[in-house]
């Protein structure tokens, strides 16, 4: 019975720690960094928690989340988990946006990430990464 018991509560931890809220970066270039880590993770939820909540962002987020859960190799997502984030520029365009260029190093393809501050949040604009529209 003790056993059992054990067993329920270290269950019910697990689960109450799975369900913790991660606390959001309060930095635009720690956000930027959370993204892009959980991007490589293949963490698409909180890559989503970090991003602006429209119809493109959310669009385009869930295209690459799709690609990666069903066409990419698990090598592949392997690679990409255990990779660097390279940071090559951070520009700040104002005091509310910030363009963050990096590569990862697994590709080493160079990519921008735009960074907004909107009602005291850093927010990732995801759009941006393919349009390059400020």
């Amino acid at each position: 019975m003790m056993k059992k018991c054990s067993i329920l509560l270290i269950a019910v931890l697990c689960l109450y720690a799975c369900k913790q809220e991660r606390e959001r970066p309060t930095e635009a270039l720690d956000t930027a960094r959370e993204f892009i880590r959980s991007s490589l993770d293949g963490d698409y939820d909180w890559a989503r928690e970090l991003m602006i909540q429209d119809s493109i962002n959310l669009y385009e987020l869930g295209i690459i989340e799709s690609k990666y859960k069903n066409e990419m190799s698990k090598k592949d997502k392997e690679e990409y988990k255990s990779s660097s984030i390279i940071i090559h520029d951070v520009n700040t365009v104002n005091d509310s946006v910030v363009i963050v260029n990096y590569s990862n190093s697994y590709k080493k393809k160079p990519m921008p990430v735009k960074v907004i501050k909107r009602n005291g949040l850093w927010q990732v604009d995801f759009n941006y990464t393919f349009t390059g529209n400020l």
